[in-house]
């Protein structure tokens, strides 16, 4: 992967598990007073729009990563535990990401959205990990820079 796309790749990471994060937290801790009982914050809707922006572009990232980053590594035996579950988490959100945007169900919507905000939450240290086993294999001077398949 080039340093470019990497550095695509983790800001759009970065943007929508902050954006994630930031909706939750307003959506739970965020309310105010209102006349007629607690109201949303302003920014609440503001963070779901710009999380389902980044769900877009991370979604068109998890098909391009399986191709030149996942599907090349998992060959050469590279990170497998922690790749598939980052891998597996992303595919997981992306459903469960749709669900509860079609779901008119609210039981079952509030079972999909509490196992989507736990994932969501538990990937950041997934991806934490993996990426801290690719730099620890660098410096060891066990991945090739540009080998297509490393971490």
């Amino acid at each position: 992967m080039t340093r470019g796309l990497r550095r695509v790749v983790l800001a759009v990471l970065a943007t929508i598990w902050t954006s994630g994060a930031a909706w939750l937290l307003l959506h739970h801790c965020g309310q105010r007073a209102g006349d007629l009982g607690p109201e949303p914050s302003p920014a609440e809707p503001w963070a779901l729009r710009l999380h389902g922006v980044a769900a877009t572009a991370t979604v068109a990232l998890l098909g391009l990563l399986y191709g030149l980053h996942v599907a090349p590594g998992w060959r050469a035996r590279r990170r497998r535990w922690s790749g598939g579950a980052v891998f597996a988490a992303g595919v997981a959100l992306a459903l469960s990401g749709d669900l509860l945007y079609y779901l008119a169900d609210e039981d079952a919507r509030a079972a999909v959205a509490l196992a989507h905000w736990a994932v969501g939450l538990a990937t950041l240290p997934l991806f934490v990990a993996h990426r801290w086993r690719r730099i620890a294999s660098c410096a060891d001077g066990r991945t090739r820079r540009g080998s297509g398949g490393g971490g």
